[in-house]
């Protein structure tokens, strides 16, 4: 038993018992039995949103104390003490439960005046709005920081790599190194197509020469120029979209009352685990397309090799895994099936599995922070690691 593969079963267990329970509830129809059925406004509709997500998370906490605490000092002893962990974990659940809560009430708000039609484009627009603001929605939950201004050794490996990163041809954008403690965070890119900034670990830049920094800021500006990362978040915002407007046909599903919303919220699930299931493959297929470009562009296919290790020691240290499991449950290759990236191929649609994880908070998802890269890790809530 290791790190990686303990999490992975948490994970599995996790996302199943969500998945068990939400099929069980939507077949047993228990929340019309429990919950407001009626489409006028009253004081009980807020009362039950927070309820609901109050079960969520009361279901949930066993398995984040888990993940964020008792596995990691497991395996890697000290890393965080029970004081921080329940600061942390109360935080990103306070802050998750006041937006899904203003979620479903903006739902209800459409439902109630247009129809499925309403609540379908609120979701769209709160969707594109988490988009924008998903940085400063990361630094909220995960309690994230800006790396101090006068760190001069981020400063010269920012430099340098930026250098090397021109030499290959790549347009500067907008990067923010974040302070964090999870070492498993890797950043990533936010915000809107044409507005994006590259987000970097402050922690990992330290361990990182500006030859393998380069390659990581070049992989994320390749995803940004070759449209990769706005062909994932579409396809994100056209999954959730799609699959929410899909579960308000479920019998005794809708949009005008919590009773009939939850039963929604139940099926949404459900569309939401076979999305597991099938994106990952074409996030992998980016990721090999991006590492061709890399290496195409006049990168050293060791210190690429070294990058993809360096980061993979950081998160679950897994450089290998069986076909069945990487096709399933990682969306990001191993490090063994990235040792010789084939130049040439479309990068499809980079970081889709798990960027729409972090959409389906415009429709209280519940599955956003079961699966085993980020149960228990608050950090890793909005921006779940990537490659």
């Amino acid at each position: 038993m290791t790190y990686a593969r303990a999490r992975l079963l948490l994970g599995m267990f996790g996302v199943g018992l969500i998945v068990v329970l939400s099929a069980f509830l939507l077949l047993a129809r228990y929340p019309l039995e429990i919950l407001p059925d009626s489409e006028s406004w009253s004081s009980d509709d807020l009362t039950a949103l927070a309820l609901v997500f109050g079960c969520l998370a009361a279901v949930l906490f066993p398995l984040d104390l888990l993940g964020g605490y008792l596995l990691p000092n497991r395996w890697r002893p000290n890393t965080i003490s029970l004081k921080m962990f329940a600061a942390g974990w109360l935080r990103g659940v306070l802050v998750q439960g006041t937006l899904f809560v203003a979620a479903s009430l903006l739902i209800l708000l459409m439902g109630r005046w247009l129809g499925t039609t309403g609540a379908v484009v609120a979701i769209a627009g709160f969707a594109i709005l988490l988009v924008g603001v998903q940085l400063p929605i990361a630094k909220f939950v995960g309690a994230l920081r800006n790396r101090a201004a006068d760190d001069g050794d981020i400063d010269a490996k920012l430099e340098r790599a930026q250098s090397i990163v021109s030499t290959w041809g790549w347009k500067p954008r907008p990067i923010t190194a974040l302070q964090h403690r999870d070492t498993g965070f890797t950043g990533g890119i936010v915000g809107l197509p044409g507005m994006e900034t590259v987000v970097l670990p402050a922690e990992t830049i330290r361990k990182l020469s500006p030859d393998q920094l380069a390659i990581v800021i070049a992989r994320r500006l390749e995803a940004i120029q070759s449209g990769s990362r706005t062909r994932g978040l579409l396809l994100a915002l056209v999954w959730v979209v799609v699959g929410f407007a899909l579960s308000t046909l479920l019998p005794a599903a809708g949009v005008t009352s919590v009773a009939g919303l939850t039963m929604t919220c139940l099926g949404f699930t459900l569309w939401t685990f076979f999305g597991l299931l099938t994106l990952p493959t074409l996030s992998r297929q980016a990721s090999y397309a991006i590492d061709g470009k890399v290496l195409q562009s006049g990168a050293s296919p060791e210190v690429l090799q070294q990058t993809v290790k360096a980061f993979d020691v950081l998160q679950d240290d897994e450089p290998r895994r069986s076909a069945l499991i990487e096709t399933i449950f990682h969306p990001v290759p191993s490090v063994h099936n990235r040792r010789s990236p084939t130049p040439g191929g479309a990068p499809i649609a980079w970081h889709a599995a798990r960027i729409t994880l972090f959409v389906s908070w415009a429709c209280m998802g519940m599955l956003v922070r079961a699966v085993h890269c980020n149960v228990g890790r608050p950090e890793l809530w909005v921006m779940l690691p990537t490659d």
